[in-house]
């Protein structure tokens, strides 16, 4: 019988006093048993759930992209003003690749402090940024919600972009601000307003005002209306990077493509418990199901891969085709998006 395990802390990339444990990701790989026990299989289910970083193309491709863009800010003769576009389809994986490369960046600046991160003898080490576009957004949410993650008391109620814009650039250096992950960008112009095209406005003073490496991610970006008009197209332009998200090839017979090597991230980082059970995730009956049945989106597909790996754990079975067929709960691959 299944026994549900206390409820855990549920941490939030929109908290930065959640950061530093996601940032460690301290997620201690249980050994498989040949007598498995309950605990053993919460253990092992509990682990898999916490798997946050599942190398893809796409996360490869955003790293190498942050980089640049960071590069260029960085040696800029004007100051910061290149940014990075991650679109695609929901759950195509973009929250997840921009986030696994500013826990890394996180990561690696923390190692090398030589004190906590919060120490309160210090300013505090706040290298990334991560907010979403609220969705009632107008002229200040975006700002305010910035202000908000760093953990500041707000400014005067009639404080304006300017003052929050300036505020923000003095704090910047003293905190090692590196970058900023906008999440649901697309949400910025979808009224087609006038608070929509103030937003716009603020995206781009953001972008061309704060000094750090700004991250947008969402979804239909060329239907939305937040790059269109004269902030639009700065905003675009300053691109160093726009990159599709999830749009892989479907596999092939012969080769070993996106798909593939996605099958065996999952196998290598999924665990049984039973010491004889086996992960098959490499199979291309596996690789298969996992693109039609997440209708060919990544972000989509580890949800799914987790969760079949629960139906494993607690059913004694491998983790194949059957797993994924027996734990498939979205749309079938025809339906709506």
């Amino acid at each position: 019988m299944r026994i549900t395990a206390p409820a855990a802390t549920r941490l939030m990339p929109q908290n930065i006093d959640d950061w530093p444990a996601l940032v460690t990701a301290d997620n201690p790989r249980p050994q498989p048993a040949a007598n498995v026990t309950d605990a053993l299989r919460r253990q092992v289910d509990a682990y898999n759930q916490r798997i946050g970083t599942i190398s893809t193309r796409d996360t490869r491709t955003v790293r190498e992209a942050i980089h640049r863009a960071h590069f260029e800010n960085d040696h800029s003769a004007y100051g910061s003003a290149t940014c990075v576009i991650l679109s695609g389809a929901p759950m195509s994986g973009k929250t997840h690749a921009a986030l696994t490369c500013a826990f890394s960046e996180t990561r690696d600046i923390w190692g090398r402090l030589g004190r906590a991160p919060d120490d309160p003898k210090f300013d505090r080490s706040i290298p990334w940024i991560y907010v979403e576009v609220p969705k009632q957004a107008r002229e200040l949410s975006l700002l305010k919600a910035i202000w908000t993650f760093i953990g500041l008391p707000p400014l005067p109620p009639r404080a304006t972009a300017s003052d929050y814009l300036q505020a923000l650039r003095k704090l910047a250096p003293a905190i090692g601000l590196r970058g900023v992950i906008i999440d649901d960008s697309h949400g910025i112009g979808e009224r087609q307003n006038e608070h929509s095209r103030l937003l716009a406005d603020i995206l781009k003073s953001i972008i061309t005002g704060l000094p750090a490496t700004i991250v947008l991610t969402g979804t239909g970006f060329d239907e939305s209306g937040v790059l269109r008009g004269s902030a639009g197209d700065q905003v675009r332009l300053r691109s160093s990077r726009w990159i599709d998200v999830g749009k892989w090839p479907p596999p092939s017979p012969n080769t070993v493509g996106d798909w593939e090597l996605f099958g065996r991230s999952l196998s290598e980082r999924l665990v049984l418990p039973r010491s004889t059970a086996t992960v098959r995730l490499t199979t291309r009956g596996a690789v298969r199901a996992l693109l039609e049945g997440s209708r060919g989106r990544p972000g989509l597909a580890v949800e799914w891969a987790k969760r079949a790996a629960s139906y494993a754990v607690w059913h004694d079975t491998d983790l194949d085709v059957t797993a994924l067929e027996a734990t498939h709960a979205g749309p079938p691959s025809g339906g709506a998006s």
